[in-house]
């Protein structure tokens, strides 16, 4: 019964690596379990980013946040703010009031309801408030933390095995994907922002001046029609003195379906951001009821839904833009309050080909419903692993792990004769079970892993020697062979599960603290411990009283 487990253990092992080592159109496949080995970047091949993020706008956006209920707030408590904007220069509100009691009736309320608010500067009827520093870095670590997370849902939407997504620094993310089939397209829905805002359209300035003010700016801010958030960044340092306190200029770009150029339609934006996609619940394709044309529409969540309405209600026949890593998506007139029960609205994608306009939905609505990134992000490092590294890394590993195992096999019978053979069948069965546990968990396979599976053989061998040494010993001693195998297997369990238990510790702290890699590392040392306590101990005994119930020697071959 015992020897029928071990060879049961073989063949199930070696019936849930078949589909790892060959290839899909295999007939066996179909039968056996879909799990397999997954390999690694530097064995498959994929990419490896590192992105910046801008926390710094997290930080703007925070302001802005303050800003909108600060005014709420204040006019709940009858406190009239005469100007409110975001300071010049530096990150604060700049406030003014009509008289020195307001200012003081002001000051009460922020301690009473905003403890992260501080005064920087104020005299009898204005003043500046800005955040705590305390609160500035808690903001910029927390704008990491959730870019790390919304990468990670963006990653897992996209379907990739054992992705690294990792923090690096104070502002910058690690994202390593293998076998990757698309890299462009990954990077651009990894590293795309989102960063949905919705803004208020400034009337006091029609197209025509705001294009006069553009055209004389072009050239000194070096920009074009295909801008990117940083030229429209410059482009707003150029032209700040010649706009009105607190907006800025953005853009709606229209392609032509045909010659593809793009022409820009300005806008004159309120700065203040009254709603970010922080407030959606839900992004998803839908069509035009109209035109049959792919827009995305949005669900705002409870709170967002609030927000919306009170802001169409207060807006009423004004054009509120909608904004999408600063390039204006559309800009609606509000035709009437929008009640929070519907708690909807729509991106429309302008004219282009019907194609890559679903495309292009499709791929907003997942950035849009994994989560926008707090914060602007750019891609400082980007490299395509080739497939052909990943196959010589997987030559050469399975080359060093054959030429070790092979050399430990022929030692281990030379040197301990039967016991010697006994001992790789023994291994064989571990590594077997080692991959095969691998393969259910769908861990992943690295140059590391694979030097982990080397160890593995080291330390198998090891229990195995211990073993022997002490079967060695006991007989020796005088003991005939039943008496010195049981004495041998009880003597040397202990070390066995000493070192294997210790060695298991420290897999743990590496999995645990480490990355990449050096959980590669981890996992495959931890599962090898696993299988080799099982062979070592358990299944080489087994083999040893099944031998010596059908054959009467007097001494064994160690």
């Amino acid at each position: 019964m015992r020897l029928a487990i071990i060879f049961g253990t073989l063949i199930l092992s070696l019936l849930i690596l078949i589909p790892s080592f060959t290839p899909e159109t295999f007939f066996l496949n179909r039968y056996l379990p879909a799990k397999k080995l997954n390999l690694g970047l530097d064995l498959r091949g994929g990419i490896h980013v590192v992105l910046g993020v801008e926390v710094e706008k997290a930080l703007d956006v925070e302001i802005d946040k303050f800003m909108g209920d600060l005014q709420t707030r204040a006019k709940d408590k009858n406190i009239p703010i005469s100007t409110i904007q975001r300071a010049q220069g530096e990150r604060g509100i700049n406030l003014t009031f009509a008289n020195p009691q307001d200012v003081a009736s002001f000051e009460t309320l922020l301690k009473d309801f905003y403890g992260v608010l501080t005064v920087a500067d104020q005299t009898s009827t204005s003043m500046v408030v800005k955040l705590e520093p305390q609160h500035e870095a808690q903001i910029a670590q927390m704008s990491l933390e959730q870019a790390k997370e919304i990468i990670r849902s963006r990653v897992d939407e996209f379907g990739v095995a054992e992705p690294v997504v990792q923090i690096q620094g104070s502002d910058r993310i690690l994202i390593q994907l293998p076998g990757i089939q698309d890299p462009e397209r990954a990077i651009q829905l990894i590293g795309r922002t989102a960063l949905l805002e919705f803004k208020m359209v400034d009337d006091s300035m029609n197209i025509g001046q705001l294009e006069t003010i553009v055209d004389k700016a072009r050239e000194q801010a070096q920009f074009k029609n295909n801008f990117t958030r940083a030229d429209l960044e410059r482009l707003n340092k150029v032209v700040k003195a010649q706009l009105p306190a607190g907006t800025e200029i953005s853009f709606e770009k229209r392609v032509d379906p045909r010659s593809k150029e793009v022409a820009l339609t300005p806008y004159l934006l309120k700065e203040q951001t009254v709603l970010t996609g922080s407030g959606l619940e839900d992004a998803r394709v839908s069509y035009d009821d109209n035109t049959r044309r792919p827009e995305v529409a949005l669900r705002f969540t409870k709170l967002g839904a609030e927000t919306f309405e009170k802001v169409t209600e207060a807006n009423v026949g004004k054009l509120l833009a909608i904004t999408l890593d600063g390039v204006v998506m559309s800009a609606p007139v509000i035709r009437h309050k929008i009640p929070a029960f519907q708690a909807a609205a729509s991106i429309q994608l302008g004219n282009r080909n019907q194609q890559e306009m679903m495309k292009e939905a499709k791929d907003l609505s997942l950035v849009l419903r994994t989560g926008a990134l707090p914060a602007p992000v750019e891609i400082l490092e980007n490299r395509t692993v080739g497939a052909s590294l990943g196959e010589d890394s997987i030559r050469q590993g399975i080359f060093a792990t054959l030429i070790g195992a092979l050399m430990v096999i022929l030692f281990m019978m030379i040197y301990y004769r039967w016991s010697g053979f006994l001992a790789d069948v023994v291994l064989v069965v571990n590594i077997s079970m080692l991959l095969a546990m691998m393969a259910l968990f769908q861990a992943t396979l690295t140059l590391p892993g694979i030097a982990g599976i080397v160890l593995t053989i080291g330390m198998a061998v090891d229990a195995n020697v211990i073993i022997i040494e002490r079967i060695r010993e006991e007989m020796r001693a005088g003991k005939r062979v039943r008496a010195a195998l049981e004495a041998g297997y009880m003597n040397a369990h202990r070390a066995i599960l000493d070192s294997n238990l210790t060695t298991v510790i420290a897999g743990v702290v590496l999995y645990n603290f480490g990355t990449g890699p050096i959980r590669g590392f981890a996992v495959t040392l931890i599962l090898g411990l696993v299988a080799n306590y099982i062979a070592s101990v358990w299944f080489s005994r087994w083999i040893y009283d099944w031998y010596l119930a059908r054959v009467n020697v007097e001494r064994l071959s160690v």
